[in-house]
């Protein structure tokens, strides 16, 4: 690029930034001006425009100040390599932002079975505490079944998001409803509930017993933080549930 050189105010007009902000990413060694004149005047490049732009695209990813000096000492130099990586990183940013709205959607489609207990908003909150920098999936499946997951995702529409919303917002009410009238799980009712809940779950793992397995372990360690919406007495009901249902279909 040419090594035009732009005085602060100039360069902060160019980049669509205040000269407030330059001042302060200088004073913390973020974005150092390539010269200092001999008036004393900072003076930026091109050049500066492109770590500028990386600092931008990162605060914008919700890292802080040391984070993003931590990754720019990393950063690649090459231009086109630094757009792939923040692209891929904005990639998982919109992933989670997917998953929090399809927590928020859950909650919501509650509330036409009744108003939601305030607890199930914790897991709203849990969705959107998530890293997004990190890869969740990767803590309870393979390599080889988050490669299937994402394959799978690519096809899985806001249709399908909201069609399997309200699927699993009617069996959780009726489980609900089924463990306030303490049913026993060998009723033919509380039977119907566990037959559609493994149906669900069967869509979901496809039978690939790895992922199944993943699923139990996600269960446990996210879900089981918080109350679950169908309270104690669901969660105790819908598991003998299940236990009868899978018996009488091995047989």
């Amino acid at each position: 690029m040419d090594r035009k050189h732009y005085r602060t105010g100039e360069f902060a007009s160019r980049a669509a930034v205040t000269v407030r902000t330059l001042r302060w990413y200088d004073r913390v060694g973020l974005l150092k001006p390539s010269q200092v004149s001999d008036a004393g005047h900072r003076l930026y490049t091109d050049h500066d425009l492109i770590r500028l732009e990386q600092i931008l695209a990162l605060k914008f990813l919700g890292l802080s100040l040391d984070e993003i000096s931590q990754f720019l000492q990393k950063e690649p130099d090459n231009i086109l390599d630094s757009l792939a990586r923040q692209k891929e990183m904005m990639k998982e940013q919109r992933h989670h932002l997917d998953r929090v709205i399809r927590a928020i959607e859950w909650v919501e489609g509650l509330s036409r079975y009744g108003k939601p207990e305030w607890e199930s908003l914790i897991h709203v909150i849990q969705v959107m505490q998530m890293e997004p920098k990190k890869d969740w999936w990767k803590k309870y499946y393979t390599e080889e079944q988050v490669q299937k997951l994402e394959e799978r995702q690519k096809h899985y529409t806001e249709e399908d998001a909201m069609r399997d919303a309200a699927r699993w917002n009617e069996v959780i009410a009726d489980l609900k409803r089924l463990a306030e009238e303490d049913k026993d799980p060998a009723d033919p009712q509380v039977q119907e509930v566990a037959r559609r809940w493994w149906g669900l779950i069967q869509e979901f793992i496809q039978g690939d017993k790895g992922i199944f397995k993943g699923l139990n372990k996600m269960y446990c360690s996210e879900e089981s933080q918080c109350k679950k919406p169908y309270g104690e007495k669901g969660e105790q009901l819908i598991q003998r549930a299940l236990e009868i249902y899978r018996a009488s279909q091995d047989k």
